[in-house]
């Protein structure tokens, strides 16, 4: 006979607890409390982070953790929930499970009195009991898993959570459950990267789940999530927000570390790829002409690329560009300024003049450099890297955390793209799947959908691959989106892969 999973351990208690409190207080009389709660505050609207931002913060006030044993023997809610505030949290969760940990309602009580932000009921919901003692305590959403509920039990119990004005995170752990939790009409999607069967933590989830969620929906990346790299990698990812508890639960300084988690970057990146919804972003790169900026658009691709580096025969004058860039600005694309080793104050001025809505780096910038830029940009940064072996893929992070969107390009001594040479793909499908990327160097029509397959990249760039003696070919241009967008419809999650 198999082991019992702790969800199933839980699940038992959680029934024999519900039994006793639902012999000492009758549901018409519970139900008759709700009518005394504070009225709810808009948990689904607090976690929409603005466009490029951080991803919004929940933080979680819980005594205890199966996985963990006690992580505060001196115990004060309404201090630790305080603390997150002053931090900057969207939202706080509670947990209010007995057993396994220590948690009450009263916790969730006494903190929706002390803070100014919407409180969750974080626990293992069974029954319509369970939403209206939610209610009663003041909680402003509950948490539903898809883990312990039908179909069936998970439409009644939203349905009854949005009756009495509260809101729901309904959470998933796979491919299936993500998809049932759209099905279900769920405006909060928690993508939960530790399996409650088995506790083990897997942090790919977050990037699995993310396509299956439409971006209508807010998506937040739950557990694993312990210090600024992994807020950036979620939110880049595209997590709208983040929910921390153990990491805030044993800082030293609370607020401190939820203001880190807080204004993690990641947020240009999500705001890049949200362009392109579920699919690969595709960028070409080195037009030159307003006609090519027009077929670009018709194709629907995400961006184009405008070099403003004189050595390139693709480079563009200004004049050139700012006509360049009003078309792909009409047409909803994104027109990105590639520079190589320029000054911060030239390449905002350009900006400012041509009317870039992405800047693109192609030289040795360094991530102090990317830092400074990007802090003084009001538009995604993406910077191109050229893999040569593994001490390549430690410098990603760095990048990553200074605020930029990374493009993989192929190592070529003596130049900064374009040059029509193969990357690496093995060591771009390891960079792949740590932060989202833009695969670039030696791609083709031929040869777009077997490295999409093989890197899984986030999106695509292609200049020198779309081109007949060194000018941009309508054909090619058509062909490569096109087998781009054919690979993007047979490159899906599947529940193994999670």
């Amino acid at each position: 006979m198999a082991a019992e999973t702790f969800l199933e351990r839980i699940v038992a208690a959680t029934r024999a607890d519900l039994a006793e409190r639902m012999a000492r207080l009758p549901l018409a009389e519970l139900r008759a409390r709700t009518a005394a709660a504070p009225a709810p505050r808009d948990f689904a609207a607090a976690l929409w982070p603005s466009p490029g931002g951080a991803a919004r913060l929940i933080g979680e006030v819980k005594r205890a953790a199966p996985s963990r044993g006690v992580l505060a023997e001196r115990f004060d809610p309404v201090a630790q929930a305080s603390a997150y505030a002053r931090g900057g949290v969207a939202a706080i969760s509670v947990l209010t499970e007995p057993r396994f940990f220590l948690g009450a309602l009263e916790h969730l009580a006494v903190v929706r009195e002390a803070v100014p932000v919407p409180v969750l009921r974080k626990d293992f919901i069974l029954a319509p009991y369970q939403v209206y003692e939610a209610r009663a305590a003041g909680a402003d959403a509950v948490l539903l898993l898809c883990a312990l509920l039908d179909d069936a039990r998970l439409a009644e119990l939203l349905a009854l959570t949005r009756g009495l004005g509260m809101e729901a995170l309904v959470e998933a752990h796979d491919e299936a459950e993500a998809r049932r939790a759209v099905a279900c009409g769920a405006a909060v999607v928690g993508a939960n990267s530790r399996d409650l069967r088995t506790f083990a933590v897997d942090t790919d989830v977050v990037r699995h789940l993310r396509p299956l969620v439409p971006m209508d929906r807010v998506f937040i990346g739950e557990s694993g999530i312990v210090d600024v790299t992994g807020a950036a990698r979620a939110r880049a990812w595209g997590a709208d927000a983040i929910l921390v508890g153990e990491a805030l639960m044993t800082a030293v300084d609370p607020a401190a570390q939820a203001h880190e988690l807080a204004t993690a970057p990641g947020g240009a990146s999500a705001e890049l790829f949200r362009h392109a919804g579920a699919g690969p972003f595709v960028k070409l790169c080195g037009l030159t002409t307003t006609a090519q900026a027009a077929l670009a658009a018709e194709l629907g691709a995400e961006a184009v690329g405008l070099i403003f580096y004189p050595p390139s025969h693709r480079y563009v004058s200004r004049e050139q560009a700012r006509a360049i860039a009003a078309v792909a600005s009409s047409a909803g694309l994104l027109a990105a300024g590639v520079f190589v080793n320029a000054a911060i104050d030239e390449v905002i001025a350009i900006r400012d003049d041509v009317g870039l809505s992405a800047i693109q780096l192609g030289g040795d910038e360094t991530p102090e450099y990317c830092a400074e830029l990007a802090a003084r940009l009001s538009c995604p940064l993406i910077k191109s890297l050229r893999l040569r072996d593994d001490a390549d893929l430690d410098r990603l992070d760095a990048y990553a955390l200074a605020g930029a969107t990374l493009l993989l390009d192929a190592h070529v001594p003596g130049m900064y793209g374009g040059s029509g040479t193969l990357g690496n793909w093995e060591l771009a499908r390891r960079a792949a799947a740590r932060w989202p990327v833009i695969l670039s160097g030696g791609l083709t029509p031929a040869n777009v959908a077997p490295a999409i397959a093989a890197v899984g990249p986030r999106g695509v760039d292609v200049s020198s691959g779309i081109e007949t003696a060194k000018v941009k070919d309508p054909a090619k241009m058509r062909a490569f989106v096109g087998a781009t967008r054919t690979a993007a419809a047979t490159t899906v999650p599947t529940e193994a892969s999670v």
